[in-house]
């Protein structure tokens, strides 16, 4: 008869040793471990992805012809011009809603400056959805910072920041909520990220929509939008959080109703994202 194998318990303990030092260990030095360990990181991850951008430039642009060149040029000539023509455009709509708040004597809304970040690495799973940018505590991002894409589309926020990249967690992470409102409807309600299955587009849920809540009579597939409240955080009012979909579920007390909510399907295949930094911080409550 073949002898019995015997098991070496040896490896277990010590990573229940390891497990074990590392939860008694104060808070302090966790945390210490865990900012440096990302930052000895950063290095690496920037380094893979502008190797990345480099690839794609190489099979992109040093692959095309000369006369693709030309015209490629020629074409962001074009959008140069239209796009400096809506910056002065836009300039002067500033100015003179300035001149209106001041007239009327109202409280101004937070002013944001942009950031544009190009993505180093994707975490996407079933339990957190995250994103690493090539930005970092030296460009001016803050803990808290809400993440962009598309001119208003949510994208999520920032929750951990090293000297030269940042995490954000996604709008799609089981982890985030934000107060939103739903389009031609005042009223805040909560959106928050749900469980996502791979290679499956990205969803979130509302919660706490009120039982009164008008129906449209072509019904949610058509594409209702859900936009942030701007109320109780940093996120400015009016981004589009994404559209309403499926029918209406009450909650297990009958008093709210709970829906689906389609977001940017864009979302694990970004390759940019626009990061908000507040420029007067101290006006948040």
């Amino acid at each position: 008869m073949p002898k019995p194998t015997h098991i070496d318990v040896r490896p277990f303990l010590y990573l229940a040793l390891g497990l074990a030092t590392w939860w008694l260990l104060p808070v302090v030095v966790r945390s210490f471990v865990r900012d440096s360990f990302i930052e000895l990181q950063a290095p690496v991850v920037l380094a893979e992805s502008r190797l990345g951008d480099l690839q794609r430039y190489w099979e992109k642009y040093l692959a095309r012809s000369q006369r693709d060149m030309i015209a490629i040029t020629r074409d962001i000539a074009r959008v140069n011009n239209g796009l400096m023509l809506e910056r002065r455009r836009l300039l002067a709509l500033e100015q003179e809603n300035k001149r209106l708040v001041d007239l009327l004597g109202m409280p101004g809304s937070p002013e944001y400056r942009t950031l544009v970040a190009r993505v180093a690495q994707r975490d996407l799973n079933t339990w957190w959805q995250r994103l690493v940018l090539r930005r970092g505590r030296v460009d001016g991002v803050r803990e808290g910072s809400p993440v962009v894409a598309g001119g208003d589309y949510v994208i999520g926020r920032v929750v951990k920041v090293a000297r030269h990249t940042c995490e954000v967690q996604l709008v799609s992470d089981p982890g985030f909520r934000i107060s939103a409102n739903i389009e031609g409807d005042e009223r805040a309600v909560v959106y928050q990220g749900r469980m996502n299955e791979p290679f499956v587009p990205p969803a979130g849920m509302l919660t706490h929509l009120p039982v009164d809540y008008a129906i449209p009579p072509e019904g949610y597939g058509t594409g209702v939008n859900v936009y942030t409240s701007g109320s109780g955080g940093i996120f400015p009012g009016g981004l589009l959080i994404g559209t309403i979909y499926g029918e209406l579920v009450k909650t297990k007390d009958g008093l709210f109703y709970e829906s689906d909510v389609a977001l940017n399907p864009q979302l694990a295949s970004l390759e940019e994202a626009a990061i908000l930094i507040l420029l007067k911080p101290e006006i948040l409550p």
